[in-house]
C-alpha cells in the first residue's frame, strides 16, 4: 500500500501543471500505483477566498472517496477565517489542515496564528505546514516566497504540543539545521518531497537514510509534491532505500494512517486524559 501525503490539484497562475485537475491527478496517481492521496486546492494558495478550492476538493473527495483524503486550507490572517473552518470541518468533512504561512503574509509569533493552531487541536487534526511548494529558483520573479522559518516552526510545534504538525516541502538541511530545536517534541513528522542530492551532498537515497537515523522512520511521510513535481522520484528513494522493511511501510503508508488517527500526538495527551 502507498499513501501519498502531499498532493494537490486546482489552478497555478505561473505555470501549466500537467495532471493539475482531478481528473489528470486520479490518473497519474493510478499509473504509479499509488492508493491513497491527500489532497490540498492549488488555487487557495493565493486566491482569497480559500473556499472555492475547498470545494473542488471536497466534491473529488465525494466522487473519489477511497482514493482522496481531503485537505482544506484557510488564511487566518483574512478576516471570517472561522467560518471557512467551521463549513471545511463541520459540514464537509475535511480531514486536515494544510496552511501556507509565507504565502498568505504572516508570522507564526501571531495571534490569529494561534487562532488557528488551537481550532484544530480542538478538532484534533492534523496541522500541515507547507515550508515550500516550488524550488525557489522557479518562481516568477514578481512573486518571490521565501520558505517557511524552521526554527520558528519548531517554536510553534514546542508551544502547542497537544497538536499534531508535519513540516512539508522542507529540505533535510533546513530540518538538520533545526534538529535542536524539534528534538524533544514528538507531535511532528515531515514529508520527503524535497529531499533531494545535489552536486557538493549525497544522493536522494542517502538523504533519506541520514534522515531516518536523525529523526526516526516513524517521523516521515511519503510525499511527491504532484502535479509540480514527478511522484516516480520521491517513491524512488524510498522504494530502493537500504532500510528495513518495516520502515519502508511507516514511510509510505503507515505514519499516514496513524495521523489519520490522531497517532503521535504527544506526551501531553496522556497527562490530559
Amino acid at each position: 500500500m502507498i499513501v501519498d501525503f502531499f498532493t494537490g490539484t486546482g489552478h497555478w497562475p505561473f505555470r501549466k501543471l500537467r495532471h493539475a485537475d482531478i481528473r489528470g491527478l486520479m490518473a497519474l496517481l493510478g499509473s504509479e500505483g499509488i492508493d491513497g492521496a491527500f489532497v490540498y486546492p492549488i488555487s487557495s494558495i493565493l486566491a482569497k477566498d480559500c473556499m472555492e478550492g475547498n470545494r473542488e476538493v471536497h466534491q473529488a473527495a465525494q466522487d473519489h472517496p477511497s482514493t482522496i483524503i481531503p485537505l482544506a486550507c484557510v488564511n487566518p490572517a483574512f478576516p471570517g477565517w472561522e467560518a471557512d473552518f467551521a463549513e471545511c470541518f463541520e459540514k464537509m468533512g475535511f480531514r486536515g489542515l494544510r496552511l501556507f504561512p509565507t504565502y498568505h503574509g504572516y508570522r507564526l509569533e501571531e495571534r490569529f496564528f494561534h487562532d488557528v493552531v488551537e481550532a484544530a487541536e480542538e478538532k484534533q487534526i492534523p496541522l500541515i505546514l507547507s515550508v515550500r511548494i516550488e524550488d525557489e529558483r522557479q518562481h516568477h520573479w514578481l512573486v518571490k516566497v521565501p520558505p517557511l522559518d524552521l526554527e520558528a516552526a519548531a517554536g510553534a510545534i514546542a508551544d502547542f504540543p497537544r497538536t499534531t504538525f508535519v513540516l512539508s516541502g522542507a529540505t533535510y538541511p533546513e530540518l538538520y539545521s533545526a534538529r535542536q530545536s524539534l528534538e524533544h517534541a514528538d507531535n511532528w513528522y515531515f514529508d520527503i518531497a524535497r529531499m533531494q542530492g545535489r552536486h557538493d551532498n549525497p544522493g536522494p537515497v542517502e538523504v533519506l537514510v541520514r534522515a531516518i537515523d536523525d529523526f526516526g522512520a516513524e517521523r516521515i511521510l511519503f510525499g511527491s509534491n504532484a502535479p509540480f513535481q514527478y511522484i516516480r522520484s520521491s517513491l524512488l528513494k524510498v522504494l530502493h532505500a537500504p532500510i528495513g522493511e518495516d520502515e519502508r511501510d511507516l514511510i509510505l503508508f503507515g505514519n499516514a494512517m496513524r495521523l489519520l488517527a490522531g497517532g503521535m500526538r504527544s506526551k501531553a495527551d496522556g497527562a490530559r486524559q
